[in-house]
């Protein structure tokens, strides 16, 4: 399964551990899905991020505790805010995290929602005005790529700068991949061609993520750039019932992110319900040309989701 044209990857709640746990977060479902997802010939494994504003169990600690249980399966974040860390300590620990798991990682790169108070909290905190993000994070990803593929790196940005630093150790890929989560307006697009080794939005039709591509491909091929691979993360909840499966995605999503994200934007969420409406969606995507998804299953019981959807979707996929 794992050579299929098109792969498949499995969100870990480490943000549902906190949440829907009164006590300490237990780490172990989170393993266990990870484990079983690559049991199952999942490809990949994914973690959320946010330091303050949506709280969690730490990406790249957990990606690194997967990592020594699982053997094949890429270890991704979706999406990691790179600009919320120092970039050169970044560098380094991204790069530790793709020795530890033998040139598994994915860094998929955002910079989080347009309006939330608690975001905007997030990064003043933490020392980046909210307005300056996105050019941060060009920034970061300029300046990693360089110290994993550079010795003696001297660099003078707008907000970072350093002189002859040399990574102790470099990743096993010879960079890891960094896809860029956004929207399909033109500022946002034209960064993914830029700057990403892939594109990776979630709420967006099939038809926007066709066309959208298209354009990022032309541009990354004028800057003499491969644009990556195209990548989809999908909300979705499978149950017989359709309104049972719409309520459960409608409180997780409510729970996550503090405000109701529903409405007009439901459909490019993803998809809640019977398996054929999720195998129909799935598969307008792949036709549309995505060849990574990512899949977040919104319902506490993840397991059982994940189980349900290896019976009774992942056959009748267009994967090959």
């Amino acid at each position: 399964m794992a050579d299929r044209k098109v792969k498949l990857g499995v969100l870990l709640p480490t943000r549902g551990v906190l949440l829907w746990n009164d006590g300490a977060p237990e780490v172990g479902p989170i393993i266990d899905l990870a484990v079983r997802a690559e049991e199952l010939g999942y490809d990949s494994v994914f973690v959320g991020d946010s330091v303050l504003a949506k709280p969690r169990l730490e990406a790249l600690s957990v990606l690194s505790a997967v990592a020594v249980r699982t053997e094949r399966v890429k270890l991704g974040t979706a999406v990691f805010l790179p600009c919320l860390r120092d970039p050169v300590f970044l560098a380094y620990q991204v790069a530790t995290l793709d020795v530890i798991s033998g040139g598994r990682v994915i860094l998929g790169v955002g910079i989080g929602p347009p309006k939330p108070q608690e975001c905007v909290h997030e990064f003043e905190t933490l020392g980046v005005p909210f307005r300056k993000r996105m050019f941060y994070m060009q920034e970061h990803m300029t300046l990693m790529r360089r110290l994993w593929t550079e010795e003696d790196v001297t660099f003078e940005g707008r907000y970072y700068r350093v002189e002859n630093v040399t990574l102790a150790h470099k990743p096993i890929q010879k960079a890891v991949p960094m896809w860029i989560a956004s929207a399909v307006v033109d500022t946002a697009w034209q960064r993914v061609a830029k700057f990403g080794d892939g594109w990776f939005p979630n709420r967006v039709t099939p038809e926007e993520f066709r066309d959208t591509w298209g354009k990022i491909v032309e541009l990354a091929g004028e800057n003499g750039r491969d644009p990556g691979t195209p990548a989809w993360y999908m909300t979705t909840c499978i149950d017989d019932d359709k309104e049972s499966a719409m309520k459960n995605g409608e409180a997780f999503l409510l729970d996550y992110y503090y405000t109701p994200f529903w409405g007009d934007s439901i459909e490019k969420w993803g998809t809640y319900g019977p398996a054929e409406d999720l195998i129909e969606r799935i598969n307008a995507f792949i036709e549309a040309g995505a060849e990574h998804i990512s899949l977040r299953f919104t319902h506490r019981d993840q397991m059982g989701q994940l189980e349900r959807f290896t019976r009774e979707v992942l056959p009748h996929l267009n994967l090959e």
